[in-house]
């Protein structure tokens, strides 16, 4: 991919303390390849505070990079999941608009 290319990345199944860690290779592989990122949340299904702290990770170190990180297609469940835990400003800051 070039540089200013936007990679496209799909979440599916439950976003959990359970799977985070393999998410989280997925995502470090995704970010190596220099590019920014859009991550398509609609085929996730259960949150958890694991799950939207890994989104924070990737955002904060694709910015640290000099890349941007995009969320789009948040369901229901991640955005009830950040209003529990006081981050759906975060949220709303990082997801593109429609």
């Amino acid at each position: 991919m070039n540089p200013g290319e936007v990679k496209t990345v799909g979440l599916d199944g439950p976003v959990t303390i359970y799977e985070v860690a393999g998410l989280r290779e997925a995502f470090r592989e995704a970010l190596a390849e220099g590019v920014d990122l859009r991550v398509e949340l609609d085929e996730s299904t259960k949150w958890d505070l694991a799950g939207l702290q890994l989104l924070i990770s990737c955002v904060r170190t694709a910015r640290a990079e000099g890349r941007g990180l995009t969320l789009a297609k948040v369901p229901r469940t991640c955005v009830e999941t950040a209003e529990r835990a006081g981050l759906s400003g975060w949220l709303e800051s990082v997801t593109e608009s429609d």
